[in-house]
């Protein structure tokens, strides 16, 4: 799980205490006994591992800012089998969940211990998701308590987001602005594979640190922002983040795990979109701003420079693009 200080409870200031004592007793859990906080990881809250009387382990995420409690959207993930930890109590600060054993994939990654058979562990946990599915040009957000849907046409959607792109490369990368063009005709060119491929359940929050890898399984963590939408986009965005670490992407054997290969030209047309929508967006400023761990400022400014220098590289993702519609 990473770099973790050790606490005792009563070393913790009296705000997590009383924050852990108020969920243990709504799941009906025995006191903690020792608190460890986790290392600096998250953009939007702070992580506790904590040791009960009875021996188990349980998980505190803790919100910078109060939030909707989101019991009913985990009750509808663990009716349908999605790889996440039960959640056992929540409010408006904080919830608790079952402590899911292993290290997150991106210490996996960066300290080279991220085998084939990890990759496909990884494949399988997000097939479980994506099976969970919903018809075509269907997209919306599981909230904490309600599903919203809403008719999308992802052809138009893909436009949008290409053009949204203008104003952020004008100020990062304007040598991009003159092959917008030929994307959008490569848009309309794959406009029926778009159209018609089922939507499913999409984890919402790519990061290669929200995957847990055990020893003979996977569980996915922070379910904030789950959403209905193209699973094609998912695969996507999971060969971006993994690329960010790794400077390759998606190991092969990931889709052993996943059961299929990428779902063409929709996996690659996304790839390429979706990295310009993040490098060419508002989150660099609001990451520089935030008073976030200093490990996290390095990062995301790694980041930023590794998109810009995907984006960099337009032309020749247009005429790969091209031999695939």
């Amino acid at each position: 799980m990473g770099h973790l200080d050790d606490h005792n409870v009563s070393d913790i200031g009296p705000s997590i205490v009383t924050v852990l004592a108020g969920l243990l007793r709504a799941a009906g859990l025995p006191d903690a006994t020792t608190v460890r906080q986790l290392s600096g990881r998250g953009f939007d809250n702070e992580v506790y591992v904590a040791w009960l009387l009875c021996g188990r382990q349980v998980v505190v995420r803790r919100w910078r800012h109060p939030r909707e409690p989101e019991q009913a959207r985990a009750t509808f993930l663990e009716a349908h089998a999605a790889p996440a930890p039960r959640l056992l109590a929540a409010t408006c600060d904080a919830s608790l969940y079952d402590f899911a054993p292993g290290t997150l994939l991106g210490d996996l990654i960066e300290t080279g211990r991220a085998t084939p058979a990890t990759w496909r562990m990884v494949g399988s946990a997000y097939r479980r998701v994506h099976a969970i599915g919903f018809p075509a040009e269907l997209v919306g957000e599981l909230q904490p308590h309600q599903i919203i849907l809403r008719p999308n046409d992802p052809v138009a959607q893909m436009h949008a987001w290409i053009d949204e792109c203008v104003p952020g490369f004008r100020q990062r990368a304007p040598g991009a602005l003159e092959h917008l063009a030929a994307l959008h005709d490569i848009v309309e060119r794959a406009a029926a594979s778009l159209r018609t491929q089922p939507t499913a359940l999409l984890h919402g929050d790519v990061n290669m640190w929200n995957v847990i890898v055990g020893d003979d399984a996977v569980s996915l963590i922070d379910w904030d922002y789950p959403r209905v939408g193209d699973p094609a986009m998912e695969v996507a965005l999971l060969d971006k983040h993994a690329s960010l670490f790794n400077g390759r992407g998606l190991h092969a054997a990931f889709f052993d795990g996943y059961g299929h290969a990428p779902v063409e030209p929709n996996t690659s047309l996304h790839r390429v979109v979706q990295t310009m929508t993040w490098a060419a967006g508002d989150d660099w400023s609001a990451f520089d701003q935030q008073e976030f761990p200093a490990e996290l400022h390095k990062r995301t400014r790694a980041w930023l420079k590794e998109l810009l220098a995907y984006v960099a590289q337009l032309p020749a993702h247009v005429e790969r693009l091209r031999m695939l519609v």
